[in-house]
């Protein structure tokens, strides 16, 4: 099984409970995302890997009923909940669909868009250049591409996911990581990633983010999203011991992580 398959299917499985913990995080750096990108009614709008419609709602919210947003992900359950989001919201003028962003054009014959969006998804892939290429040749002249993602852990959120690793070592090594193929930390990175891409006028801004996370919700929130790739490896008959053995590693009642989400937009000429 290649990386993205794999992920998808990790998300698949985490689309029943992603950001539905009580511990908003992806929502809000979509909303801002959205924001950055600044679509406008009648646009045309890709979000790749749309998720549960974090991005895609606001999106179809800003272009209005003369515009267009499409959502393409790899994981069913991600659609489908997407879908259900965007049927809440009424929004005749947005879809999800299943699929992989790098082959829009062959899911999307003819379609072109005003903004294609890339949240906290890059670092996913197996190769980030291939898909900035792929997305940036679905823009119109002057359309811009957006992406967002998480480039830095306060001291507090180290600390936390340490103490995740440690408790959990005898259960499922490596608990506290993500499986980020790439890790894309620095301005420069995203800057030559997408001006390889063909971009122009590339922008990175950071903006930080409060997470706040209560004991008991830890386990829930790490499996709500990419860590729960570690956490599956543990059999489901010691799953219960491993979460009891986390929550008495914690040491505080709460936690509040500054988690900071690096932006960066550009154009296509």
């Amino acid at each position: 099984m290649d990386a993205k398959q794999y992920m998808a299917g990790v998300f698949d499985r985490a689309s029943g409970t992603y950001e539905r913990v009580g511990v908003p995080f992806f929502a809000p750096v979509a909303a801002e995302l959205v924001r950055r990108a600044a679509p406008e009614a009648g646009d045309r709008v890709l979000d790749a890997g749309c998720g549960t419609g974090a991005s895609l709602v606001p999106a179809a919210l800003a272009v209005g009923p003369t515009g267009r947003v499409v959502g393409l992900d790899l994981a069913p359950g991600m659609v489908a909940a997407a879908t259900a989001e965007i049927e809440r919201h009424g929004l005749t003028q947005a879809i999800a669909l299943l699929g992989d962003a790098e082959r829009a054009e062959e899911l999307l014959p003819g379609e072109r868009f005003d903004v294609v969006l890339a949240g906290m998804m890059l670092y996913f892939l197996p190769d980030p250049p291939a898909a900035v290429r792929s997305m940036a040749g679905l823009l119109r002249p002057g359309g811009r591409l957006a992406a967002s993602l998480l480039v830095r852990s306060s001291p507090a959120e180290t600390e936390l996911l340490a103490l995740v690793e440690r408790a959990l070592e005898p259960y499922a090594p490596g608990a506290g990581g993500a499986p980020f193929q790439h890790r894309l930390s620095t301005p420069e990175d995203l800057t030559g990633l997408l001006e390889g891409g063909g971009l122009s006028g590339v922008r990175c801004a950071d903006v930080v983010f409060e997470v706040v996370i209560e004991a008991g919700q830890v386990w829930d929130w790490l499996w709500s999203a990419a860590r729960r790739a570690a956490l599956e490896s543990i059999p489901p008959s010691l799953r219960a011991e491993a979460r009891a053995a986390l929550e008495s590693a914690l040491t505080q009642d709460r936690y509040v992580l500054a988690r900071t989400v690096r932006y960066v937009t550009g154009s296509r000429g």
